[in-house]
């Protein structure tokens, strides 16, 4: 289900630089685990970033089939 365009004003993210960036956010991430795991504001930022990435690779698709 994708979300509906709260700022349609706005020109699209390019979604490969998008992917790029959660990738690279992703890995941050990655390094902040400690003993206990990743902290819950830490975790609810991966699964955004994943989230988000896969959402920009679903469009692309959708956009490649078009």
């Amino acid at each position: 289900m994708r979300k509906e365009d709260l700022f349609p004003d706005l020109a699209p993210v390019d979604p490969a630089g998008r992917i790029r960036s959660a990738a690279t956010r992703i890995r941050i991430l990655r390094g902040q685990v400690g003993p206990d795991g990743l902290t819950p504001s830490a975790t609810r930022a991966l699964i955004d970033e994943l989230t988000g990435a896969l959402e920009e690779i679903a469009s692309a698709f959708d956009l490649e089939g078009k």
